[in-house]
């Protein structure tokens, strides 16, 4: 039994069990297209003028994030607002200034 066992190891071993050969490649090797790769676009040799360089659009901020930066502006002048910012500086002057 143990003999058979080892003739059939055997062949599967030599004909590779109808596995078809893989072609490995080192992805290292290979050439990133451009736009990829730690700085994408940025590193490229392609130069610009300043005045040449499209502007992006100004974004809009929708209604909700409009009343919440009012709601903000109104409190930042609020004594809780003050005494928060005082205490903030405080935490600083301490870390700062160790005894």
């Amino acid at each position: 039994m143990r003999k058979g066992f080892n003739v059939v190891l055997l062949a599967a071993g030599l004909a590779g069990c109808g596995a078809t050969p893989q072609e490995y490649r080192n992805e290292k090797d290979l050439p990133l297209p451009p736009g990829q790769g730690a700085f994408g676009d940025s590193l490229t040799h392609e130069w610009r003028r300043k005045d040449t360089i499209p502007t992006a659009a100004p974004v809009l901020a929708s209604a909700r994030e409009q009343d919440e930066f009012k709601k903000w502006r109104e409190s930042a002048s609020s004594p809780e607002r003050r005494e928060f910012e005082e205490w903030r500086a405080w935490q600083e002057w301490k870390r700062n200034n160790p005894r």
